[in-house]
């Protein structure tokens, strides 16, 4: 091998002999060349799917290029950090002549394919490289002359490489420049998009914001506010200066009045260096702090399954409308969590959430818990008396948590009060006004259990203005981010505590009986056992109920794989039946590509239909 640009040159560039000692290393031979390590169409579409945002931003930038340059019989390679050539533009000739090389879409230039070449190499130095004639490892490739840059990702990583190849002797010093400028251009495409993507994020949730947002600029000046603010002091400008006047962004907190309410100003966000802006946020003070007991938002369910997200929509449409809701769904689903949402989420918000298990109370001291009791009532009653769960809830919501187990006498005493809006303490006398929301709660079938005689029909309707089902873990799309988010949430996870991929699958085919709650011990247990490890499948089986554990696998039994081949085709089929045949969320989970799936689907005769 011998350099062969031209006298004034010099020496041999380190980083090229270093990449031949790389090729001779790998048992590479300059006379034989790898043509056949191509991408098949399937694959080539998945590599097409996965850096399709390259391809989008690159495409135009490249046409536009080669316009520029038509004529020098070249091509221009766009490649992906793995080394396959994903785009090509480029003289029809000059693509025929390179196709021999297999310069072509499809095929990889990784340096132990294709040896030192300008795309492999500059995948390694991860800086522009020229490669010309000679320099080239394999003696086929030495009618090129080649110039590569690495095309870097907003947040740092490697996206992809840009090559400009042609022939020898249309060398010029300048390609890499060209090059190197291209790229660039590419990653500020990526750059503008990814800032306006995350404006239009940022702006969704500052708009969405459930507490009045204000942004001021470095004079003060109001420059914009949330929906949520122009409800509460409305939208002139000039009223919402004289509220916020005199706001120092580094003074963290300080009250105003509004329209006869007490506010809290504190400053959310602020960009300080540049003295720019600053975010405040005008949280309404509660007088009833003590009794009130609502500490979760919609903000805090966690969710990506297509039922629950659904669910989520109808709750908060409901939040809005003054009626009583009935809450369904076994133990552990986040009945209180939901409860808790709609409160936060509606007009009562600052007034009191109050809530009450209904099986935890003894049946005769349920009713004075509920309704209140005079002095005197029973034996045991304070002095003064006591009010209910009804009275301190005035004006807010009361959550009545395990409807279900409600003795039926204290049904008949909530029906009234519910039809005439007014409660008599036990031992009293007197009708009391309440104006109270009441979202009830049960993990039980209230219709068996009214054709059992053991729960009020009348008190269902009345308690059943809207109904909300909540989906059980196990019918659940999204266990894998409920697991990772529990992960991340504990006080003593190490970057190393994660799931391997028996674990992953493990709890995606586990039936989970306590739903979330059993989901956040097992997970909480098994991060603490493994002591700054990855949680292994057998930690979550030591840590799960033997019978649940049994009746899985002997239900499964007859279906042990007895291969490689069973075995993954059995995990397609579980993930398609999983997701209801949704080819993408199936993907997903297997954490492959759709085209990916489509193939393996196609190679083991998978014909889903559900």
């Amino acid at each position: 091998m011998s350099v062969n640009i031209s006298a004034d040159k010099g020496a041999i560039p380190a980083f090229i002999q270093e990449s031949w000692q790389r090729c001779i290393s790998k048992g590479l031979q300059p006379s034989m060349m790898d043509k056949e390590d191509m991408l098949g169409a399937f694959e080539l579409a998945e590599y097409h799917d996965r850096y399709a945002e390259l391809l989008y931003h690159s495409s135009p930038i490249l046409k536009e290029v080669y316009h520029s340059i038509n004529g020098l019989e070249s091509i221009l390679l766009l490649a992906a950090p793995e080394g396959y050539i994903i785009e090509t533009v480029g003289d029809p000739a000059f693509i025929r002549h390179a196709d021999n090389v297999s310069l072509r879409k499809g095929a990889n230039w990784l340096e132990e394919s294709k040896g030192t070449n300008a795309i492999g190499t500059a995948i390694v130095e991860k800086n522009p490289v020229l490669i010309h004639g000679s320099q080239h490892f394999h003696q086929d490739n030495h009618f090129l002359t080649c110039a590569a840059s690495p095309i870097y990702h907003p947040d740092g990583h490697l996206l992809g490489v840009l090559n400009l190849s042609s022939h020898q002797q249309n060398y010029h010093p300048f390609s890499i420049s060209l090059v190197q400028r291209v790229a660039d251009s590419i990653k500020q495409s990526l750059l503008l998009s990814h800032t306006q993507k995350r404006e239009k994020n940022l702006y969704f949730i500052y708009d969405s914001y459930p507490d009045p947002l204000i942004t001021l600029d470095k004079e003060g000046k109001v420059t914009d506010l949330n929906s949520a603010a122009s409800h509460v002091i409305g939208t002139s400008e000039k009223q919402v200066s004289n509220i916020v006047s005199g706001t120092d962004p580094l003074v963290l907190e300080r009250r105003v009045s509004i329209k006869d309410q007490e506010f809290l100003v504190q400053t959310l966000g602020k960009n300080m260096e540049h003295q720019s802006s600053v975010i405040v946020r005008l949280k309404k003070q509660k007088l009833i702090d003590r009794l009130t007991t609502n500490r979760y938002q919609f903000n805090d369910i966690i969710s990506n399954d297509p039922q629950m997200n659904q669910i989520i929509s109808i709750a908060k449409r409901a939040s809005a409308l003054d009626i009583s809701l009935l809450i369904t769904g076994e133990s552990g689903t986040g009945k209180e969590l939901f409860a808790q949402s709609i409160h936060g989420y509606s007009l009562r918000s600052d007034k009191p959430f109050i809530a009450i298990n209904c099986s935890a109370i003894p049946e005769n001291l349920l009713e004075s818990e509920l309704f209140g009791y005079e002095k005197g009532a029973f034996t045991g009653a304070k002095n003064g008396g006591h009010k209910g769960k009804f009275e301190a809830a005035d004006g807010g919501t009361l959550f009545l948590d395990e409807i279900g187990d409600m003795p039926l006498q204290a049904q008949a005493s909530l029906l009234r009060v519910l039809q005439e809006r007014c409660v008599t303490r036990v031992g009293g006398h007197a009708s009391i006004p309440i104006d109270v929301r009441v979202i009830a709660a049960t993990n039980k079938d209230l219709q068996k259990e009214m054709e059992a005689g053991e729960f009020r029909a009348d008190l269902f309707f009345r308690l059943c203005g809207l109904s909300l089902k909540l989906p059980n873990l196990r019918s659940r799309k999204d266990l894998l981010l409920l697991a990772e988010y529990i992960l991340a949430d504990l006080p003593y996870k190490s970057e190393h505590t994660e799931l391997t991929v028996e674990a992953k699958t493990f709890v995606l085919e586990y039936s989970w009986p306590g739903n979330f709650r059993e989901l956040q011990n097992v997970l909480g247990q098994a991060a603490f056992l493994a002591d700054n490890g990855p949680i292994t499948r057998d930690m979550l089986v030591a840590l799960c109920p033997v019978s649940s554990i049994k009746n899985e696998e002997g239900a499964n039994a007859d279906q042990e794989p007895r291969n490689f081949q069973e075995q993954e085709t059995q995990l397609i089929r579980n993930a398609l039946e999983r997701t209801s045949g949704n080819i993408s969320n199936a993907a997903k989970q297997l954490d492959i590509g759709r085209n990916t799936l489509y193939r393996k689907m196609k190679k083991y005769g998978i014909n889903f239909q559900k």
